[in-house]
């Protein structure tokens, strides 16, 4: 058995010579080839972090656009008194315009809401659509009016 004899070839690809000045041969490659394009932004994949979007400040009128809105579906869910009977009767279809006004500004303003304005919406949806659906579900056969409010004193 006869051994081919191999040669090995050492290449120094350092950009410096051992003295820090640019080498010939790298100086005539940089000056021959043209900068590379900056490669396109990449487009938001699953595997990226989505960057950090800085923090929303708390509108106090919109906190107050929420109270009063929740006030005036409580009112027609707890049923306004009649001024001629005294009686209350809840009107369901005006609070349920108001809800899914509610429901409407929620999905408007779906991202650009601090974290105190989205839990306050979320929180009055959520009690307002438990009254009302509690409320509307004897409502199929036969309207429902809550009892008459006892007298203090």
């Amino acid at each position: 058995m006869a051994e081919a004899t191999k040669t090995i070839k050492v290449v120094d690809r350092r950009m410096f010579t051992a003295e820090g000045d640019l080498r010939d041969d790298v100086r005539e490659e940089l000056a021959t080839t043209p900068p590379a394009p900056e490669p396109p932004p990449m487009a938001a994949g699953p595997a990226a972090p989505a960057p950090e979007e800085p923090p929303v400040a708390t509108s106090q009128a919109f906190l107050r656009l929420l109270d009063m809105l929740a006030q005036t579906a409580s009112l027609y869910l707890q049923g306004i008194p009649d001024p001629a009977t005294g009686r209350r009767s809840v009107d369901l279809a005006a609070s349920r315009e108001i809800i899914d006004s509610l429901v409407a500004l929620r999905e408007k303003t779906r991202g650009r809401l601090s974290f105190e304005e989205t839990d306050s919406l979320e929180g009055l949806l959520g009690a307002l659509q438990l009254v009302f659906t509690r409320l509307a579900a004897p409502a199929k056969g036969a309207p429902r009016t809550p009892p008459p409010p006892r007298p203090r004193g």
